[in-house]
This record gives structure tokens, sequence and C-alpha cells, in this order.
């Protein structure tokens, strides 16, 4: 009689060291055998137990704004749930989630290349496994810690043959950075130790352990004062949005005015009144503009507010900018743009890499290798155009060169060209 395939797996070697390794008992070299096997346990992650509640999105005011600084920087037990939700309220506002992207997009789309660190070549292989769609995500959630605070990245999914699927974020509600633990509830003074242990092997925490909240923090009370104001123009619509209509009549009698206060109540649906006598029916010529005004000036001023915190100027989100003004500003941006690209490039380097060399034997060669961004001019064919354009009247080009980055099929030189090069504009060049 065969034995059962459970009670086979259970005296696997294969499932034994597994268990004792999530129990905290075997080490690291042990589990990442199991990993090279291809043979990893389907077992539950810190991330896969916390219990996840639905998204309720709230009103906020300056008075929950109070509430999520003074709980997320407690001392003794800081508890981000509050402030995670004031977080999440924010990003509703369509100006800052243009400006963020701005700023993420801008790293997300820089070229970048792993070079050697003694050799300094360059290496194919290794930078497309990072041309994926988690380094994307990856490059997202490090820029985000500058917005939002502290972020702590699981890094666990690996397909069959050793590379990273995908990356997942644990809330903020659901870590608590200055303890170094995984929280299954918000607020929960134990929880999961990422910090130490096997387990920190696939955890990477991006920001400081306290007091690390980002600029949303600070921007905050600009962002809930535009959303009040929003607030109350909906309110002014809403009130004044449709002009009111008059009654007068010199009926007193409690049948003709109710039949006045019927026909008012219906007026919208039928557009026309029947009046009797020196009855009047009057609709108001009632102009806004003065308090419309008012509502997009608070809503313009907070929005020049937020691009100035997040880009260094409104000139690259305003409809309206002088040329000379809006490249100032850009280079100011500029400066933010190479900060978010040194940040990432020190975490994937300190921390990225390491963890991955670990993770999987597919990245084991990275520790020879160094990330860094590919800051030099790419050589676009408008560029090579007119270096042709410039040079072509003293030097010979390879025209299969030519037809390799242009994609245009030469096939001969045309007669009577005045600009063929001659041995002796060659040598004056050159001299």
């Amino acid at each position: 009689m065969k034995t059962p395939f459970k009670q086979r797996l259970k005296t696997n070697k294969i499932y034994r060291v597994a268990e004792a390794f999530f129990l905290g008992n075997a080490s690291y070299t042990d589990i990442n055998q199991i990993i090279a096997a291809g043979k990893r346990p389907n077992t539950n992650m810190p991330s896969s137990v916390i219990n996840h509640q639905a998204t309720m999105m709230r009103a906020e005011d300056l008075g929950s704004w109070k509430t999520a600084i003074m709980l997320a920087t407690d001392p003794d037990n800081p508890d981000k749930q509050n402030l995670k939700a004031l977080y999440d309220n924010m990003k509703l506002d369509n100006h800052l989630g243009s400006v963020l992207d701005t700023r993420i997009s801008k790293t997300q789309q820089s070229p970048f290349k792993l070079v050697h660190k003694t050799s300094k070549e360059r290496n194919e292989d290794a930078e497309n496994l990072f041309k994926t769609l988690w380094f994307q995500d990856f490059i997202k959630l490090v820029l985000e810690s500058k917005f939002e605070g502290t972020k702590l990245i699981e890094l666990f999914n690996t397909d069959e043959e050793g590379n990273l699927t995908e990356i997942t974020e644990i809330s903020q509600a659901n870590f608590n950075p200055k303890k170094g633990i995984i929280l299954k509830e918000p607020g929960q003074p134990t929880g999961t130790d990422y910090k130490n242990g096997p387990i920190s092997n696939y955890y990477i925490q991006v920001g400081k352990d306290y007091k690390d909240l980002g600029t949303f923090a600070l921007i905050a009370p600009i962002i809930l004062a535009k959303k009040l104001g929003l607030g109350s123009w909906l309110d002014f619509i809403e009130k004044y949005g449709v002009p009111p209509l008059f009654v007068t009549t010199d009926r007193e009698d409690d049948d003709r005015l109710l039949e006045l206060f019927e026909m008012a109540t219906n007026f919208k649906a039928n557009n026309f009144m029947i009046g009797r006598g020196n009855e009047k029916f009057e609709i108001p010529n009632i102009t806004s503009t003065n308090s419309q005004e008012a509502f997009d000036g608070l809503i313009k001023r907070a929005d020049n507010e937020i691009s100035k915190r997040f880009l260094g100027g409104t000139g690259l989100t305003d409809e309206k900018g002088f040329v000379g003004s809006v490249e100032v500003q850009f280079e100011f941006a500029q400066f933010r743009f190479v900060s978010d690209k040194l940040l990432v490039a020190g975490v994937v380097n300190e921390k990225l890499i390491p963890l991955l060399i670990k993770l999987s034997p597919v990245y084991s060669f990275l520790k020879d290798y160094r990330f860094e961004w590919d800051d030099e001019d790419e050589m676009t064919i408008d560029k090579l155009l007119k270096i042709v354009e410039k040079l072509g009247i003293y030097f010979d080009f390879d025209p299969e060169q030519i037809e390799q980055i242009t994609g245009l099929k030469i096939i001969g030189v045309k007669s009577g060209n005045e600009n063929t090069p001659t041995e002796a504009s060659k040598k004056k060049a050159v001299t």
C-alpha cells in the first residue's frame, strides 16, 4: 500500500527545512537551496496574513490632520492608520496627482545601465533583469517615500526560473518601522519582526524609523483648504445656480395660495404658468461672477502652492507662462529630478541588489555590478543628420552605418554634388 502524498511530503527534507525556516530555525542557506531547486514551498508570508479592510473614503479636515500627525509620531507606539486615510484622501486631488506623476515618471523613464565595479563595462543581460514591470513599481514606491513617508516593500514572488515577478507594498498602517514589525491589525503593539532573522531577506525599508511622514504631512493644510473651497462652491451652485421664482399675488384666500404653491413647485417641469388678475411671476437675474472668481482664486492659489512644493515653481503646470521663466523653473525642477534619481540609485545598490542576490541564483552575478543612470545624450536621427551636414563637406561617412541608424537605403551619390570632399579639404580640416 502506497503512502499518502501528504504524509510522504512531510517526510521530505525540503518540506522539513522549509517548515523550520518559517519557524525561524533554519538558515537562509538551506532555504536558498530550495529556491535554487525551484521547490519553494507555498508558505504564507506576513503580507498574506494581514487582515485587509475595505477602503472607506471619509471627509478630512484640519482636525483629522492634527490627530493623524499626533498618532503617527507617538514615541511609544506610532499608529499610522489615520495618517494613511488622510493621505488616501489627499490623492483624490487631480493637481497633486499630476505633479507627482511628473516627478515619478521622469525617473521611471530615465535610461540606466549596470556597469562592472572594476572594468566599468556595461552588461546588457543584467540590465534586462531590471527592464520589468516590478522595477517600475519599485522606483515608484521608493520615490513615494519622499512624499508619504517610510515605505516597506516585500520581494518574495518568483517564477520557476527564479526571476522576481512582482513586489508588494506593506500598507503604512500595517507595519511599525520603529519596532521593525509587521502588524496583523493596525495599531497592534506586537507583530512579526521583519528586520531580523531569515525573513528580513525579503523586505526593504525605504525611509527612517521615526517621524518620517513625508511631504504630504506639510502640504495637507493647503489641499484640505482646496477641498473645502470646492465643497463650498458646490453648495453655492446648489443654492444659487438655478435662479429662484418669485410669485406676487393680491389674493389672500388659502385655496388660491395653495394653487400658486403647487404651480411654482411644478414650474420647472412645465416651463409655463397661468395667473389671474394682478398675479406676477418673476425670475430675477442673479449674477455670480464675483463669487465664482473668489472660488477660482482659492483653487488656483492652492494649485500654485502644490506646484511650488513638488516642482519648485508653477511654470510647468500653469496654462500660461513666459519662455524665459519656464526655462528657469524647469531648471529648478531638474534639481528635484536629479535628487530623485540619486535616491533610487542608492537604494538599488545598497539594498535591492544585495537582496536579489540572496533571493535567487539568477541574480548572483550582480555582486560584481553597480546600478547607474545613463545620462549620456542619446544619438537621435536629428542629431545625426546635423552632424553629417556639418562634417560631410570634410569627411566621408560609411553609408552602411548611416543606413543602419536612419533606416534609409542609400543607393548612390547624386552627380554634380559640389560638396563631395577632396583629399585637400580633408587634410585642411584635420590640421
